[in-house]
């Protein structure tokens, strides 16, 4: 009896211990420091209104829907050359067979006219004017102030490498936060450049997660910075990733993973520690309502136009978009405070 009375008063302690650190975290953690905010992004620059990665793409999500940040994606060419690319296959891209890292970047063939959006099945997009395959310096040049989300999509070292070399070269170390999917290369990216921000690989995303579900989290360090998860229920929605769990039970476990995923209580956790959370890739209202309604900081988004347009319409859902831009301003005061006292040394 004594020893079962003594384990439900830790288990308490825990929980209450648990909870009280899940709402008021930096008992505990010091908030990361932040450099942007984000809260309209707009993937591959807005993959179901222009061309995917094209610099026309970039351009009129920055200037016509004024998104706070441009995600691309990065493969690297026979000659060295980092070009912004989601597919090292040419054929969906290009309609031409072969891969970039076996061609040298003056010899890749232009995009195709009619380009098959990932997350909206079956829509077709029409490029413009500019089917060319961009190199990533170019953007790095033509949107100095632009916060950019690197996906750097194969683990080779010369590709790390690269893009490394192309951030530090444009000064772009407070601007950028790049990874992949595999915990392995956000592991080196962190080791190669810790100045650079990283996002959460998968695992990372699943760790998390399990780590919040059984009340771990908040006595966890966190190694990585942006919190990028895919929101399921809204995939689900997709013929193409609902096939993949054609049972009941596969589709009832991906929709209990992501009301983990997609819980107020988390988002709200990590934010408070200076993570904040951007969830992909949703085209619609409702589940930017819903992303934003969780706490979200950010959407990324095929659609610039759309959210923008939604945002406007709502200027209600940017509370931990303002916050964060509070502590922006807060963190660049507190550098210029610490860069003057170090002159003054």
């Amino acid at each position: 009896v004594a020893v079962t009375a003594a384990a439900a008063a830790a288990l308490s302690a825990y929980t209450l211990l648990s909870g009280l650190l899940l709402r008021y975290p930096t008992l505990l953690h010091r908030r990361k420091r932040r450099h942007f905010a984000a809260a309209h992004i707009s993937h591959r620059g807005g993959a179901a209104e222009l061309a995917e990665n094209t610099m026309e793409a970039f351009e009129a999500a920055v200037s016509q829907h004024r998104t706070h940040m441009l995600e691309l994606d990065c493969q690297i060419t026979r000659d060295g050359q980092v070009v912004v690319a989601h597919d090292n296959d040419l054929n969906r891209l290009c309609a031409k067979s072969g891969r970039i890292d076996q061609i040298n970047y003056a010899e890749l063939p232009p995009i195709r006219r009619d380009i098959a959006v990932t997350f909206e099945p079956g829509l077709i997009v029409t490029a413009g004017k500019d089917r060319r395959i961009p190199l990533l310096a170019e953007v790095l040049v033509a949107f100095p102030n632009v916060p950019l989300n690197i996906d750097i999509k194969e683990d080779r070292p010369d590709l790390l490498e690269a893009v490394r070399q192309l951030v530090v070269q444009h000064g772009r170390q407070d601007t950028v936060v790049w990874g992949n999917r595999s915990y392995r290369v956000v592991r080196q990216l962190r080791a190669m450049e810790p100045r650079v921000s990283t996002l959460f690989s998968m695992r990372s995303i699943l760790f998390t997660v399990l780590l919040y579900a059984t009340g771990l989290l908040p006595f966890v360090p966190i190694s990585d910075d942006f919190f990028e998860p895919p929101m399921l229920s809204a995939l689900l929605e997709l013929e193409p990733f609902a096939a993949a769990y054609p049972n009941w039970f596969g589709r009832c476990l991906v929709r209990i993973f992501d009301k983990l995923m997609m819980s107020p209580k988390l988002i709200r956790h990590l934010h408070e520690r200076g993570v904040p959370t951007y969830v992909w890739v949703l085209n619609q209202e409702q589940h930017f309502l819903k992303a934003f309604q969780a706490g979200c900081e950010g959407v990324m988004t095929d659609r610039p136009e759309l959210l923008r347009r939604f945002i406007d319409s709502n200027p209600d859902c940017l509370d931990a978009y303002r916050r964060a831009c509070d502590w922006v301003r807060e963190d660049d005061l507190e550098r210029e405070r610490l860069a003057g006292r170090g002159k003054m040394d």
